[in-house]
């Protein structure tokens, strides 16, 4: 095993990453949840785009301190992490650039997109007439609705 391997958290889809280990792991860091969710030693594999979209639907401002983070909204965030790489899995990943698969074909996750690069669209929440706000954490583009968005 490469040495940096074993530096980095649990996989997202697997059964450790659960609630008893965000608890765990987040104890005592003073982050935001933003950034511990890209923290590949935290969790391995969310990127931006994935991080995005798992806080958009899990409702949660992207700028809150994890020390304010309930479990319900680790829940949530656990629920939607799985949904989301998932559902990206399924449809060959995202293509923002030049990106295609092992069978030349580009991925067609980008055109699920709710918050990630919608800057000043309207939020696709029913009944909500906010736009999409971008702001920037830890030099990371980061797309939310202020309103939806706690």
């Amino acid at each position: 095993m490469s040495k940096h391997i074993q530096f980095l958290g649990p996989e997202p889809l697997k059964k450790d990453f659960n609630l008893n280990y965000v608890i765990k792991h987040s104890a005592n860091k003073k982050k935001t949840i933003k950034d511990l969710l890209m923290d590949q030693k935290f969790v391995s594999g969310l990127g931006n785009i994935y991080v995005n979209e798992i806080l958009f639907l899990s409702k949660i401002k992207p700028e809150k301190n994890i020390k304010k983070i309930s479990n319900n909204e680790i829940r949530k965030i656990i629920l939607f992490t799985k949904i989301i790489l998932k559902k990206s899995i399924k449809l060959g990943g995202s293509s923002i650039k030049d990106f295609k698969d092992s069978s030349g074909n580009r991925g067609k996750f980008q055109q699920k997109f709710n918050v990630y690069n919608k800057e000043g669209t309207k939020c696709p929440t029913r009944n909500c007439n906010n736009l999409i706000k971008k702001i920037y954490i830890s030099k990371r583009s980061t797309f939310y609705c202020y309103k939806c968005q706690k």
